[in-house]
């Protein structure tokens, strides 16, 4: 029997609950959290892997690439083509000459074929130069290295020569010529190559050559300019010239200088070797002049560029200057434009001009000039006389006098001319300046009106014009309609006048002007469709050209006239960007193609019109209004 009871001094426990501890194992034991643990670290460890391997990208061939200074190149950084990274520097360390540093570059296994001869590469780094900035990226990032591929059907390679200069242009199917200069003229690599303003090249080398005599310089057309690359082109280099012939290749001084050229024939043969120009050519010469040669004793004012005038008007130009193959006189080769060929005939007489005139007399000092150039440079005037001679051919020579005869500066020659803006030189019209005058009514006093514009005289003694100049005006007062023109003022009788739509022809001869300047009527012509034109009103100077694009036909009954063989009028609309003007109302309109007059410009509050002249047979006189 167990006694229970508490032994002196205890404190008693009865009423106290008493925990019972069995031995069931817990479910979270030390040994399962363990193993299941082990199972996460395996799945994490097969997961990393997996993802390694996933973003691992196959590697391509190594290739080394041999650069004369390493430019900042690190381990990592990448080669790049397009913008794309295609490859990654493996190691930058010297060669074993110690002359070079050699790059290895893994290629991706997608750009292995970038490995090919042919191929080059070159280090992007930051140039600044007036022509042009480069490279900036690399200011804030890494330096990379670009590459062009090579020909496409080239072998394998994996050794390479680097580029020193990072190539501006890049085309695998360029072609690199070479050309030889006696100046360098401040040109450096990646200096552009232009032809009529467009980037076609880029130099890739500049050094003396052998014997030190002169410069030899390489460049790189783009493929799309292969056929400038041939027998004849011409290259020189760009560079600011200023004199009072010609002012050119300013924007050099911003921008630059750059070689020009100028390609050879079209059926020549392609070459990859040229004769630099010391300076520009002369340049293309326009279709329709001649070309003649003056001889003279002294070169004087004879310079290539220099005007050739006739009244002070500049009428061509001088090509070149050398001493004739027997060093008996000096040659100057000179162009006449298309529109004053005409103006030379077999006994046509050239002079120098002088530059200055200077004479004393009783009346005192006297300074003459022609122009500016023939202050600084001279040039050359001409002179036909009253009764010209035979039309010449080129090829043609004339002596060139040192000064001009007073009987040559007497001479009246009439002889027309052209215009070298249409097909031929074919004469252009020439329209006179007109006013009608008027007097209208107004509660009940008398006010004098205006019209201004230009009329055509024709050869038939008639003249062609807008109807709203050579019609009176439908609130004019009887008898008070008055034209002027070519210093004459005439009324305009109704019965003398033909109306053909918004044109009208009168019939009258202004006689101081000369029959020999009238318009032949035979050249007015009917166009069914928009052509090219030439607007024009007073001189050469005054012509403006407009393409046909910017012609609308429109058809109208208003206006028509009243003969039966004009049911309806044609006019074309022009363009409202054309720069057109009240002054160019009557202006006349001709084509482009053969000089023929199709119309006259009428400028109003609606706009400008081309108003057309009739389909055949052209209107004879009549009475209608």
């Amino acid at each position: 029997m167990t006694n229970d009871a508490p032994q002196p001094g205890e404190p008693s426990t009865k009423g106290i609950p008493t925990a019972k501890i069995t031995a069931e194992q817990s479910r979270f034991s030390v040994e399962s959290l363990s193993t299941r643990m082990w199972v996460v670290t395996a799945a994490a460890l097969v997961l990393s892997i997996g993802l390694a391997v996933w973003n691992q990208k196959p590697a391509g061939p190594t290739i080394t690439i041999h650069f004369e200074q390493g430019h900042g190149l690190r381990l990592g950084n990448s080669v790049q083509h397009r913008g794309i990274i295609v490859g990654e520097v493996m190691s930058v360390e010297l060669s074993s000459d110690e002359e070079s540093v050699a790059v290895k570059v893994e290629l991706l296994a997608a750009a292995k074929k970038l490995a090919r001869a042919g191929s080059e590469f070159w280090v992007v780094r930051p140039r600044v130069s007036l022509s042009k900035v480069t490279g900036l990226d690399t200011v804030v990032g890494a330096r990379y290295i670009e590459v062009q591929p090579g020909p496409p059907d080239s072998d394998s390679q994996f050794v390479f020569d680097g580029l020193e200069t990072p190539l501006s242009l890049a085309d695998s199917d360029a072609v690199e010529i070479e050309i030889r200069f006696e100046n360098g003229d401040g040109l450096s690599i990646g200096d552009e190559v232009r032809h009529r303003g467009i980037v076609v090249g880029e130099v890739t080398s500049v050094d003396l050559n052998d014997d030190l005599t002169g410069v030899v310089v390489k460049i790189r057309l783009l493929s799309s300019a292969v056929r400038l690359a041939r027998t004849g082109s011409q290259f020189w280099v760009e560079r600011p010239t200023v004199s009072a012939v010609e002012v050119r290749g300013l924007e050099t001084l911003v921008g630059g200088r750059y070689i020009a050229v100028q390609p050879g024939p079209t059926d020549a043969a392609l070459s990859t070797s040229f004769n630099g120009l010391a300076k520009a050519p002369a340049g293309e010469l326009p279709e329709g002049g001649v070309e003649i040669t003056l001889e003279a004793s002294q070169r004087g004012g004879l310079h290539r560029g220099v005007p050739v005038l006739f009244r002070g008007e500049q009428v061509g130009h001088v090509i070149a200057v050398a001493l004739a193959s027997d060093a008996t006189t000096v040659d100057a080769r000179v162009w006449i434009d298309a529109a004053y060929r005409d103006l030379v005939r077999d006994n046509t007489r050239f002079w120098m001009n002088s530059g200055i005139d200077v004479s004393v007399g009783l009346d005192g000092l006297k300074l003459s000039a022609d122009t500016l150039s023939s202050i600084i440079v001279g040039g050359v005037s001409l002179a036909t006389p009253s009764q010209p001679g035979a039309k010449i051919s080129t090829g043609h020579r004339f002596p060139c006098a040192a000064e001009a005869d007073d009987e040559w500066l007497t001479w009246q020659a009439r002889i027309p001319i052209g215009s070298d803006q249409i097909t031929g030189g074919i004469l252009l019209p020439v329209p006179v300046r007109a006013s009608q005058r008027w007097q209208e009514r107004r509660f009940g006093f008398r006010r004098d009106k205006q019209r201004s514009g230009w009329i055509l005289p024709l050869s038939d003694g008639r003249l062609l014009g807008p109807a709203d100049l050579l019609m009176p005006d439908g609130n004019a007062i009887e008898g008070t309609t008055k034209l002027e023109a070519a210093g004459e003022t005439v009324e305009i009788p109704v019965a003398n006048v033909t109306r053909l739509g918004s044109l009208a022809i009168f019939s009258h001869r202004f006689s101081s002007l000369d029959p020999e300047s009238a318009f032949p009527a035979k050249r007015l012509a009917h166009s069914a469709e928009p052509v090219d034109c030439l607007i024009v009103t007073a001189g050469s100077e005054s012509v403006l050209s407009v393409t046909s694009s910017r012609f609308r036909v429109e058809k109208s009954l208003t206006g028509a006239s009243d003969s039966s063989d004009l049911n309806a009028v044609e006019r074309w609309l022009i363009d409202p960007g054309v720069p057109l003007n009240a002054d160019y109302h009557g202006a006349c309109v001709v084509s482009r193609a053969d000089g023929h007059v199709v119309g006259v410009l009428c400028v109003g509050d609606a706009g400008s019109r081309v108003s057309l002249m009739p389909k055949p047979p052209f209107p004879k006189k009549s009475g209608s209004k």
